[in-house]
C-alpha cells in the first residue's frame, strides 16, 4: 500500500482515484476543518467541530452554529461587518 506524502496530505488515502483536484480540494478542506480556531465566547483555541454546522469549545463549552467545515464562513463574516457597521453610524447619529 502507498504511503501518504505530505504533496497529498489527508486526501493520500484515496490513492489515484477521484482526481487531483477533488482530492486536493478534500485535503485543503479537512486541513481547514481541523486546524486551530478561537471561540467567540471565551477567545480559547479549543473550537472543535460536533457536526455539521454545529462548533464547541471544549474550554467553556460555549456551542454554536458556523460554517459546514468552518466556524465562521465568509458570508457571516461580512454580515457582522456590516452589522458593527450599521450600529456605529447609528450610534454616531444619536
Amino acid at each position: 500500500m502507498a504511503e501518504k506524502s505530505s504533496k497529498t496530505g489527508s486526501a493520500g488515502r484515496f490513492g489515484a482515484r477521484y482526481g487531483r483536484v477533488a482530492r486536493r480540494r478534500v485535503s485543503e478542506i479537512e486541513a481547514d476543518t481541523n486546524d486551530d480556531h478561537s471561540c467567540p465566547e471565551c477567545g480559547a483555541e479549543n473550537v472543535s467541530r460536533k457536526g455539521t454546522g454545529i462548533w464547541q469549545c471544549s474550554t467553556c463549552d460555549y456551542k454554536f452554529a458556523g460554517g459546514a467545515y468552518r466556524p465562521q464562513t465568509p458570508g457571516g463574516q461580512a454580515v457582522t461587518r456590516s452589522i458593527r457597521t450599521a450600529l456605529s453610524e447609528e450610534e454616531q447619529e444619536a
